[in-house]
């Protein structure tokens, strides 16, 4: 802001001017600008320093932020509440209470913000107990907990498993005359989805609407996902089947939880059924959509339902990524189809997709845990001749086959090789010389290599 003879800025330009710059994401020229601010002896107001202590805490620049609090005259209930959430955001816990207790020791009352502020860090950092007597401390001071406070404690019970407390709770909102939201039901749904206690996910979904909410899409969503999960597929699609009845619109979430419990229980047809349903609706469902389900599928060993799904990929349009076959090569692999997992190696490359680390490393372990090392070693050739450089994973792997299966010398030249080459050892490469020093007494090989990493 040059001075060319206009009518010098005041504060409430800076205050718009500065308010601009964080909303644009420039915390750096809005600092600066508070910074030019005061050399030119315009004095900040309240509005000036909570705008910018509550965007430094936001961008979690806690030392910008506290240094402007020094210099606040009056900090009040907002101000406070910035900073704190900004330790919290940022991991600083016993900062975030030393302020809390500075705000109080000040005078300056915490209000439920402040309170649920300091909840909602310990509830994610799975301190249920520090939670609730932060949460039984507001109700001494005669604050009364809103929605968003229950919320926060139940999601932090939910989270650990803790249903007596969270029942507890639930039972003290009602009792305090608290109306339970879509939120809360979700919470609840979440819970018994994770404890496995489908009856209780079905009751708590029909109790919903019993009080008078129509559930929404995420209420759907969450309980056709947890019924997917419990096995109960049928109750799923009737969910599915009634959510659209309500006029809801599925999203791409719930259509892969049902895809993927079809595929797990053998109900092909109707899984196919829905991937053709979400093109008919204009829902482009990306490759990262089904390399999740293909990944869930390998993962669970059902690599037939995967390679029909893989299949299907080509028929709707969607081109499989070095993702979708290294995936589904995993799959292969830990079912010990090696020619298959090979199979898909060579249509990989047939594409134009060039395999990486990751594809020749799962195919390269696949060998060697069926002790087929000269097939192990080809690929680890190739690997190189191809220029994919082996990482610290490849070489554990290579060295941990070569030990297995008692070609000793060979493991003792790659292991020369790893270190000449400058690749950064791990313990775990350490642990696989010396499991096999424990297996074959060979002392001297081993106590040179341990030497090198202790």
């Amino acid at each position: 802001m040059a001075d060319d003879g206009r009518c010098p800025p005041d504060v409430v330009s800076y205050n718009t001017i500065i308010d601009g710059l964080f909303k644009e994401g420039d915390v750096d020229k809005a600092y600066i600008t508070y910074h030019e601010m005061l050399d030119r002896r315009v004095s900040p107001d309240a509005v000036t320093y909570n705008s910018i202590i509550a965007a430094l805490s936001k961008a979690q620049a806690m030392d910008r932020a506290t240094e402007v609090l020094t210099v606040m005259v009056m900090p009040n209930c907002f101000t406070y509440n910035s900073i704190m959430h900004g330790y919290c955001s940022s991991g600083q816990s016993e900062k975030a209470i030393g302020i809390f207790r500075k705000m109080c020791s000040d005078g300056i009352e915490p209000d439920v913000v402040t309170y649920n502020s300091l909840m909602d860090y310990l509830c994610k950092n799975g301190k249920c107990t520090e939670a609730r007597k932060i949460f039984d401390s507001m109700v001494k001071r005669g604050l009364k907990p809103d929605i968003t406070t229950y919320g926060t404690l139940l999601h932090g019970y939910a989270s650990k498993g803790a249903l007596v407390e969270m029942h507890d709770l639930l039972a003290l909102m009602v009792q305090n005359g608290m109306q339970l939201d879509h939120h809360v039901f979700n919470i609840l749904i979440c819970a018994y989805t994770k404890q496995e206690k489908v009856d209780e996910v079905v009751l708590v979904f029909s109790k919903m609407r019993q009080q008078g909410l129509t559930p929404n899409t995420v209420n759907y969503r969450t309980v056709i996902d947890g019924l997917c999960k419990l096995g109960r597929l049928d109750d799923a699609m009737l969910n599915f089947e009634q959510m659209i009845d309500k006029g809801l619109t599925p999203n791409v979430v719930v259509y892969t939880s049902l895809i993927h419990a079809l595929c797990t229980y053998d109900k092909w047809e109707k899984a196919e059924e829905l991937i053709f349903e979400i093109l008919d609706q204009g829902i482009n469902p990306n490759i990262a959509f089904f390399n999740t389900i293909l990944d869930s599928l390998c993962k669970e060993g059902m690599v037939i339902e995967s390679k029909k799904l893989f299949d299907l990929l080509g028929h709707i349009g969607v081109s499989p990524d070095v993702i979708t076959y290294s995936t589904l090569i995993d799959g292969y692999c830990l079912a010990g189809k090696m020619d298959g997992a090979m199979k898909l190696l060579t249509g990989m490359v047939s594409v134009g997709l060039k395999p990486d680390s990751v594809t020749y490393s799962t195919l390269i372990n696949g060998y060697c845990k069926i002790n087929r090392m000269e097939d192990a070693l080809a690929l680890f050739k190739e690997m190189e001749s191809k220029g994919v450089n082996p990482d610290i994973i490849t070489y554990n792997i290579i060295l941990h086959g070569l030990f297995r299966t008692r070609r000793t010398a060979a493991a003792k030249e790659l292991y020369a090789r790893i270190t000449e080459s400058g690749t950064q050892l791990e313990l775990s490469t350490y642990n696989i010389i010396l499991m096999d020093f424990a297996k074959t007494n060979s002392l001297m090989m081993h106590f040179g290599c341990f030497r090198t990493y202790v």
